[in-house]
């Protein structure tokens, strides 16, 4: 298990080899190289980043498992 900051929003998130927790809470189960969380929000691997698909934030340029 590792802890992890976010750069773009400061966030600290849990992550094990299976899941990412947020601090509020929230998980993200490890598809692969992509996350899926309960309420079927999806983020996956573009490139060498992380995409939002509800958000449309990518990791190069914000947080993707944030909320907003």
């Amino acid at each position: 298990m590792k802890s992890i900051v976010d750069i773009f929003s400061g966030q600290l998130y849990t992550e094990t080899s299976t899941m990412r927790l947020t601090e509020d809470g929230r998980a993200f189960t490890k598809i692969g190289d992509n996350y899926i969380s309960p309420d079927g929000e999806l983020i996956i691997k573009q490139g060498g980043h992380l995409l939002n698909t509800k958000t449309g934030i990518m990791s190069n340029f914000g947080d993707p498992f944030l909320e907003e």
